[in-house]
């Protein structure tokens, strides 16, 4: 008789974390449901806790990976030929994110407009990494000022982007051009 190998812990959490990955594209992550993530894995409700204390627990490590997922489209491979490393190739890898994954960067937006504490502490995270990068890409200095100013094209960005995506009103090299005309204007060298 041949039975399941048994999964390592790190090996079962990231399987539900992948589970909640594979849903949020159609659910809002404070909307998964603890029985069908089990479900889908093939274990008990109860077992689920076991990997994650609660709920809570659970959701913020299905955002937090949402958030990696990102990181790793935004931000260029090593070894990447050509500007792939400056703006405009964060830019153009920041439309493609929201083109390929429209409805996980939704879910993640509308989690953090939404008031879940979990979801909001994360997108701040993430705003406050794309903060950084984009300081350091442009080669500005960190203050407080500028710091602003790019949260608020990030802002911007994020709704112009998610808005395009579903109504395109312009070719995607025109929305580009618009994206880094905007933020030359608000951050001239």
């Amino acid at each position: 008789m041949t039975g399941r190998a048994r999964r390592s812990a790190d090996d079962r959490r990231a399987q539900l974390v992948q589970i909640g990955l594979e849903l949020l594209p159609t659910t809002p992550v404070q909307e998964l449901t603890i029985d069908e993530v089990a479900r889908r894995a093939g274990i008990s409700r109860s077992l689920l806790f076991h990997y994650f204390p609660s709920k809570r627990d659970y959701y913020a490590a299905v955002t937090r990976a949402a958030a990696e997922l990102l990181w790793a489209h935004l931000l260029p491979r090593p070894g990447t030929p050509g500007d792939g490393s400056g703006v405009d190739g964060m830019l153009d890898r920041y439309v493609g994110w929201v083109e390929t994954f429209r409805e996980t960067h939704l879910a993640f937006v509308r989690g953090a407009a939404g008031g879940d504490p979990w979801v909001a502490e994360v997108y701040a995270e993430t705003r406050d990494r794309l903060v950084e990068v984009g300081l350091r890409t442009l080669g500005l200095p960190d203050d407080a000022r500028r710091r602003q100013l790019v949260l608020a094209f990030f802002a911007f960005t994020e709704d112009l982007v998610a808005q395009w995506v579903l109504e395109p009103t312009m070719p995607r090299e025109e929305l580009l051009a618009l994206l880094r005309d905007v933020l030359d204007r608000l951050l001239p060298r």
